[in-house]
């Protein structure tokens, strides 16, 4: 890492960041990403998305305090590009873990937005054929989520400086044969209700599966119930100590 990037690095953990202890997964982040699991009662009914937050008031887990020493990530990966697009998303993934992981990286990303065509857009080309259009009839109601989550109001215009972000900063991932591969996401999500207001950051922890379907790597649901590592910021002794890998995207850690 340059010493230019280090010291960005250092200043953006000098400033303070709210975790949670429990994950954070908004309505459609969960669906493109995380959670939508059948009925066992096998009644036909489509999938049911499920939503897991906190319930306790949120406790910071270790993040640089001003003045800390930045601790640089001891694993670094960079994740491949799809070899096509797809509506300007990325697809075509090579079949590796590497690949999958980033397609769920790109799906994550796509999750976190107040339009309802966006998601619907990434849940089309990411999702596993037998849960896209149950999933992608949930993209209204994810957007309004998301739009709560950030603190405004779920219908109405959006107001003037309102923004939602998700930035996936690390990643782990186990191979399960040639066809699957489990992954957790490391995210910062970062919401402001309107302009004037000062961002609020949270570390977001999603699990997720990739599964190779039809030349593609597609996500599959993966129960959001599992035991999880912690969130932790990058630049933390306990990102290393967790065994998280950072992302390296262009000139960004």
């Amino acid at each position: 890492m340059t010493l230019d990037l280090q010291q960005k690095a250092q200043r953006r953990m000098r400033r303070a960041v709210i975790t949670l202890t429990a994950i954070v997964l908004v309505l459609v982040a969960a669906l493109v990403v995380i959670a939508v699991t059948g009925d066992d009662a096998g009644d036909g009914k489509p999938p049911v998305a499920r939503e897991q937050t906190s319930t306790a008031a949120p406790e910071p887990t270790e993040t640089l305090p001003d003045g800390g020493e930045y601790v640089a990530p001891a694993r670094y990966v960079k994740l491949p590009g799809g070899d096509a697009e797809k509506g300007g998303l990325p697809v075509k993934f090579p079949r590796t873990p590497e690949g999958a992981t980033a397609m769920l990286v790109a799906s994550a990303r796509n999750a976190w937005s107040f339009d309802p065509a966006t998601i619907k857009a990434g849940i089309l080309t990411y999702a596993a054929a037998d849960y896209r259009d149950a999933m992608a009839s949930s993209a209204e109601d994810g957007a309004k989520g998301n739009r709560e989550y950030a603190g405004i109001p779920a219908t109405g215009e959006i107001p003037a400086g309102a923004s939602l972000t998700a930035w996936p900063i690390g990643v782990k991932w186990a191979e399960k044969g040639s066809s699957t591969v489990d992954a957790v996401l490391l995210l910062r999500v970062t919401h402001t209700p309107k302009q004037g207001v000062e961002p609020t950051t949270t570390l977001v922890v999603s699990p997720a599966q990739a599964v190779w379907e039809s030349g593609d790597w597609k996500v599959m649901p993966t129960d959001p119930t599992q035991n999880l590592p912690d969130p932790v910021d990058i630049g933390t002794a306990k990102f290393n100590q967790d065994g998280w890998k950072a992302l390296q995207e262009g000139d960004r850690l």
